[in-house]
């Protein structure tokens, strides 16, 4: 189980979105191990603490454009016993210190918009190893092909597509 007070961040792994990026994850943790991993958008930190609790080894980055959704993620790190594992912080895409400084992460989670996905695509590719996964979700399921089109052009190949409740989850791998 997993404590969540989304207090004003978004994500209580009620919305399909979160619940689509979580199915992915159980999936991909059962098969793979992740060594680094980022979570671009946290808004509260779910999906890191999922990946933590699924990955116990894992180092992870929780950031969030929003300052309040970063709080928020923060402290339900720490409520769930999570905090010398998640680092978090504000970022605008992946354009903070920590990443640009960061290797490539094994695993990138982003579960934004489609229009931030698509413009994100070159920039996001960079933080992916080769080999690496992405889980994006945020899209809606006539948005999917744009953003799959757009990860195609720099480098991945689709895996997965999840739809729930008219929303989309895809897994993508860096070739």
């Amino acid at each position: 189980a997993i404590l969540i007070d989304a207090g004003e961040a978004f994500g209580t792994a009620h919305h399909a979105t979160t619940l689509g990026c979580l199915m992915a994850i159980d999936r991909l943790t059962r098969n793979e191990v992740f060594r680094t991993v980022l979570d671009l958008g946290t808004g509260s930190g779910v999906l890191s603490i999922a990946v933590a609790r699924a990955l116990p080894h894992a180092d992870i980055i929780a950031t969030d454009l929003d300052a309040q959704s970063v709080k928020v993620a923060h402290e339900n790190v720490r409520i769930n016993g999570a905090d010398q594992r998640i680092a978090t912080t504000q970022a605008d895409g992946v354009r903070h210190t920590w990443l640009r400084q960061s290797k490539p992460f094994d695993l990138v989670i982003a579960n934004i918009l489609a229009g931030p996905l698509i413009s994100l695509a070159p920039d996001l590719a960079r933080t992916v190893r080769r080999a690496g996964t992405l889980v994006l979700s945020g899209l809606l399921i006539p948005q999917a092909p744009q953003v799959i089109a757009a990860y195609r052009a720099v480098g991945f190949h689709l895996v997965s597509h999840d739809r729930v409740t008219g929303w989309s989850t895809l897994v993508l791998q860096r070739r």
